[in-house]
């Protein structure tokens, strides 16, 4: 029983520090990562305090990987923001109709997932926020409705946690990517009819149930598709950018002019999005045309078999991110001082994710190290036996509210979600597919979200107020997985 709760110290602690005492992420991982080394080589698991290295060096080694993509990630937002386009594309949007269901439709559903795909980490409040209050919404809606839009986050920053948590929790990301797809396309339709609702109201919605219903479908299903035949990395990209066509072209049904200004205007949407379009080609080409694909990924390889770690320079999505960024320094003519200011904003962003990624890989690794994983999973198989399926989404869930990452939750739980499956005889896919949406989606209930969207809206003294109504959309969230495990349970 000792054993036991020390090995679920670790754990207990992170959570203890962020939600009770109300740390930074940062002062919580050196906390625990600190208590993990000292549990790992106490007399309890007698571990080797030379053994440790291991899972250090594993560690740094896997936010190589993330760095790599995220650093261009958010470098490629912050140059397309001194350039005007993400300010470009938002009053596209806002300009193209009055109908406020679609206006919510294509901010919530399209442009808000369109720039977490690249960017992540909550960037989309900051641009989406504010557009819905310019349109007439008010600042509570237009923070809870900001908060919901964050539904892309399986697959944001080029699905850097959806990596992560199939190389940690030694599965196929194709899988997994397709997976958690399915799960989600449920959950989508759900989110279309709830920010319609926090919008405009019931009989409005009423009215429109069936266009609500097709565009929450559309964006799970044009991510499916991407996942399925394509490749994880765009499935966000691409779903967004279809739904934000689909919608276009239901307006231009509606409205039915197509005179010079709107070629103009046109022609303008389009080269604020160049930069998206681009990095959905050059991705689409190295995943579909496979000598391209086989040269990409064998040339310029870094490989670690003792760590377990594999990286393609050329054919990572940060690769595709950096060219992408070189063509939009100059595609728009930025300046240097404009340069500047992109990477410092970008290093500002980035460097407290990286170390706090690093810390919880650490935290994960050294658990691993020390076989408290493994004696956690095995008890979990042994209390919960075949009904352990309905505990993960509630493990992914605790991960992502108290994180605010996905990369981070992933790297926390999902070896001990696989490592349980496992021991009672199940198909890990299926528990790491609950740990990643749950964990994912209950990102938007994150405190620090939260905070960041009432402080965008201007409303910070009604943030107790979102943080409860927020919640009552994340419970809604895990109820629909909870049924779609059901199903599966039933049927198996």
């Amino acid at each position: 029983m000792l054993k036991v709760l020390l090995a679920l110290l670790p754990l207990i602690s992170i959570m203890f520090m962020i939600f009770v005492l109300k740390k930074s992420s940062i002062f919580t991982g050196i906390v625990a990562c600190v208590l993990t080394t000292a549990i790992a080589i106490s007399p309890i698991f007698n571990t080797n305090i030379l053994n440790l290295t291991e899972p250090i060096i594993k560690s740094l080694l896997t936010i190589v990987i993330i760095a790599y993509i995220l650093f261009f990630g958010f470098l490629l937002f912050h140059l397309m923001d001194k350039a005007g386009a993400i300010n470009g594309i938002a009053s596209s949007i806002t300009q193209a109709t009055d109908d406020k269901i679609l206006q919510i439709l294509i901010l919530a559903l399209g442009l808000s997932p369109l720039i977490e795909s690249v960017s992540g980490f909550g960037l989309a409040i900051i641009v989406i926020a504010p557009i819905l209050i310019a349109l007439g919404f008010n600042p509570i809606k237009s923070s809870l409705i900001a908060l919901i839009s964050l539904c892309i986050i399986p697959w944001a920053t080029l699905a850097m946690g959806t990596i992560i948590g199939a190389t940690l929790g030694n599965i196929y990301l194709d899988r997994l990517g397709i997976g958690s797809a399915l799960m989600c396309i449920p959950i989508y339709v759900y989110y279309a009819i709830l920010v319609v609702y926090i919008g405009v109201g019931f009989n409005a919605l009423k009215k429109r149930l069936f266009t609500i219903i097709f565009v929450g479908f559309l964006l799970g299903a044009s991510v499916w598709v991407c996942n399925r035949f394509v490749s994880v990395e765009l499935a966000g990209l691409f779903g967004s950018l279809t739904v934000i066509f689909v919608i276009f072209l239901m307006i231009k049904q509606s409205n039915k002019t197509y005179g010079t200004s709107t070629l103009e205007k046109e022609s303008h949407n389009i080269k604020n999005i160049t930069p998206y379009l681009l990095l959905i080609v050059l991705l689409f080409t190295s995943r579909i045309v496979i000598p391209l694909k086989n040269y990409l990924s064998s040339t310029f390889k870094l490989t670690s078999e003792k760590y377990n770690f594999e990286l393609s320079i050329f054919y990572s999505p940060g690769f595709f991110l950096f060219i992408v960024c070189i063509f939009t320094i100059f595609f728009y003519r930025l300046q240097l001082t404009e340069i500047r200011d992109s990477f410092v904003s970008t290093f500002r962003k980035c460097y407290p994710v990286i170390i706090t990624t690093f810390l919880y890989v650490a935290v994960s690794e050294i658990m691993s190290e020390a076989k408290m994983i493994q004696l956690l999973s095995l008890l979990a198989a042994q209390s919960f036996g075949q009904f352990y399926v309905f505990i993960s989404p509630l493990v992914g869930a605790i991960g992502g509210f108290l994180t605010g990452s996905n990369t981070a939750s992933n790297t926390m739980f999902i070896r001990l979600q696989t490592e349980t499956a496992l021991h009672i005889g199940m198909s890990p896919i299926l528990v790491a597919c609950s740990q990643n949406v749950s964990s994912s989606l209950m990102t938007m209930v994150n405190p620090s979200r939260v905070t960041l969207s009432c402080s965008v809206c201007k409303i910070s003294t009604h943030e107790n107020e979102i943080q409860k109504k927020i919640l009552f959309v994340g419970i809604g969230t895990l109820a629909i997985i909870f049924i779609e495990l059901l199903v599966l349970f039933i049927l198996q």
